[in-house]
């Protein structure tokens, strides 16, 4: 394997374009652990922060025949990790709300089972109650909706995939939010979030 101890962080990134392996290990090695101890300061949690970084390489590799670097590649992967910890904390608090309506449902219906419990078998059916309703939506209304609950498409993504305007994609979700609350009730709203969140 070639040695890019010395290379400068814009030759690596040429390479990394090139699906250099070796010139992707460099720059792994040479920033990850800068990252990991930002992400344990903002996240409190060594496995989340462990992850965060993860991600963040993860996505370079992946995208890297795209990758476009407008600035200093340290500057980029601080940025990166803003937007990791941002979304990961985001994240965090709508779980915790979440499991706080979750438990407030059962306590309201006198449930003797643990909210764990509850969680687990009643999402359950939920789910695929969900599942079939998605399934009778219109073609196109389906598939934005169901792009619409991937963090990786905005809006504005989607419209430009699928060739609409965004008011159409809001107007697709928005159809298929209402479909749902009338079949589900509220507690689909809790199962949508959830399937944002696991």
């Amino acid at each position: 394997m070639a040695d890019f101890r010395s290379a400068s962080d814009g030759e690596l990134v040429i390479l990394l374009k090139d699906g250099n392996h070796a010139a992707f290990t460099q720059i792994y090695e040479r920033y990850w652990e800068k990252l990991y101890y930002k992400a344990v300061k903002k996240l409190g949690d060594e496995s989340e922060a462990q992850e965060a970084v993860q991600d963040i390489f993860f996505s370079i590799w992946k995208n890297r025949e795209n990758f476009q670097l407008r600035e200093n590649l340290e500057n980029y992967l601080a940025v990166a990790m803003k937007f990791q910890v941002i979304q990961r904390l985001a994240k965090s608090k709508r779980r915790h709300v979440v499991v706080q309506t979750l438990t407030r449902e059962a306590e309201h219906a006198q449930l003797s089972e643990s909210v764990g419990e509850w969680n687990q078998e009643d999402l359950e059916i939920l789910q695929a109650r969900l599942t079939a309703i998605i399934d009778t939506l219109p073609k196109k209304c389906k598939l934005v909706f169901t792009m619409s609950r991937s963090e990786e498409y905005t809006n504005k993504k989607i419209a430009s995939e699928l060739g609409i305007s965004e008011k159409a994609v809001e107007k697709h979700v928005s159809h298929a939010l209402k479909v749902l609350r009338s079949n589900l009730g509220h507690k689909s709203m809790i199962l949508l979030l959830l399937n944002q969140l696991l």
